[in-house]
């Protein structure tokens, strides 16, 4: 019997864990100077407003998803409030968003005065469960936005089916999923419109950026309407032209300098998804092995990218009662920062701005005179995101450049105290 850590025993983990956990802002492994000359280059050039590289990031975008028109803005909200737009959202509408997803995704259907109706997620992916996005649904639904959590992707074929049966526009929130696939089709290519961050700690990190995507040449064209009042006079439809001296009042271009970092990564992206599910399926490999550790893995036909880390269910029976608190305590103490996660214990609906009802002033936009339903938010609407997931673990997000040898001491860690675990109880 080893001593745990917890209890004075020598740690499992002897590796710096700033040396192969994942931190924001990240490059990969990818050059530091190709970096920098893409920045400088911009700014020798004095290219650092109305640059023609936002387009070559659009150009390259597109290609690399397989569509025909790509739009990038300053953030991922900003893509996601285009896409909103660009689908006709309005007043009165409603639209199914998933509960266990932050604010970034719905609140911008609040600023096209619609409402958002919460459906509850799936207990391993967190991603939105078809069969509660049906029980969602009424005459008033005008959109879905299935939002692939951490980079594990939803299931499309269900919510595909569900909503061309009920004639609604899917708007995907890819913000975590640069170049996750599902039955082999990327993310963000299913739906209406598919919608990207490029924040500092997303996949394809920018510093601050967002990216969307689309075949239809009119939300393409909406979407700049919306926020892009330089590029409007460009616009084929001339219907669109005549508002170019006003636009629609944002401004969400992508700063040059962003756009340049975000070509410089996406250069590596697909290698670096690779590395990061080969590090993941290692050590659950080793994982598997240990007392009552269960990996929490998609489905073969998901290729999951690993914006947040992975995550593991204990079995507090397989161990002896051992409490989550105490396994991951003890876990921390062996040098791997882990922690039990829950999805949100008070979920977004039961905030105090949809308590309050009054977002835009006069009872707008969830009781002002266009709504034609009450929509009402109260506890139970979402039970699985209400509940805190107490058996679930999380793992670090390792950094790509990780040695095997670290990998094999977080088995190590996990083998130590499920082997051990009696000295918890």
């Amino acid at each position: 019997m080893r001593k745990l850590a917890l209890l004075g025993g020598e740690k499992a983990i002897k590796a710096d864990p700033t040396k192969y956990v994942r931190a924001a802002p990240h490059y990969g492994i990818q050059k530091t100077k190709e970096l920098i000359d893409a920045v400088t280059n911009l700014i020798e050039n004095d290219d650092i407003s109305f640059s023609k590289i936002a387009y070559k990031l659009e150009e390259e975008w597109a290609t690399y998803n397989g569509v025909r028109y790509a739009l990038t803005c300053n953030n991922g909200t900003a893509s996601i409030h285009s896409a909103v737009f660009a689908v006709g959202v309005g007043i009165g509408d409603e639209v199914i968003v998933p509960a266990g997803t932050p604010w970034f995704t719905y609140m911008p259907v609040l600023s096209c005065n619609a409402i958002p109706v919460f459906c509850d997620i799936d207990r391993d992916s967190h991603n939105m469960d078809p069969k509660d996005l049906k029980k969602k649904i009424t005459k008033n639904t005008k959109a879905v936005i299935p939002c692939h959590s951490g980079g594990w992707p939803c299931e499309m074929d269900e919510i595909m089916d569900i909503a061309r049966a009920n004639n609604l526009k899917v708007i995907e929130d890819a913000s975590h999923a640069h170049g996750a696939t599902y039955k082999g089709k990327k993310c963000g290519t299913f739906g209406d419109i598919g919608c990207f961050s490029m924040q500092a700690s997303k996949l394809l990190p920018s510093g601050e950026g967002g990216i969307m995507i689309t075949d239809n040449l009119e939300y393409y064209e909406r979407a700049v309407l919306l926020g892009h009042y330089e590029r409007i006079s460009e616009l084929p439809d001339e219907k669109f032209r005549k508002y170019s001296t006003t636009s629609y009042g944002f401004k969400y271009r992508i700063a040059p300098v962003s756009a340049a970092i975000a070509r410089v990564q996406l250069k590596y992206l697909d290698e670096l998804n690779k590395v990061r599910d080969k590090n993941v399926k290692y050590v659950f490999a080793g994982l598997k092995k240990c007392r009552g550790i269960h990996p929490i893995e998609p489905p073969s036909y998901i290729f999951r990218t690993y914006y947040s880390g992975p995550s593991v269910r204990f079995s507090p029976k397989e161990l002896g009662g051992v409490t989550g608190d105490r396994l991951a305590e003890a876990l921390s103490a062996e040098g791997l920062n882990v922690r039990v996660t829950s999805v949100q214990r008070v979920p977004p609906y039961m905030q105090p701005l949809f308590q309050e009802r009054n977002v835009h002033g006069m009872g707008c936009p969830f009781d002002c005179p266009h709504v034609k339903r009450k929509v009402e938010y109260k506890w139970g609407d979402c039970p699985v995101s209400e509940t805190p997931d107490t058996t679930r673990i999380a793992l670090p997000n390792f950094r790509e450049d990780v040695s095997l040898e670290v990998l094999d001491q977080v088995i190590e860690a996990f083998e130590k105290v499920t082997k051990n675990v009696e000295q918890l109880l």
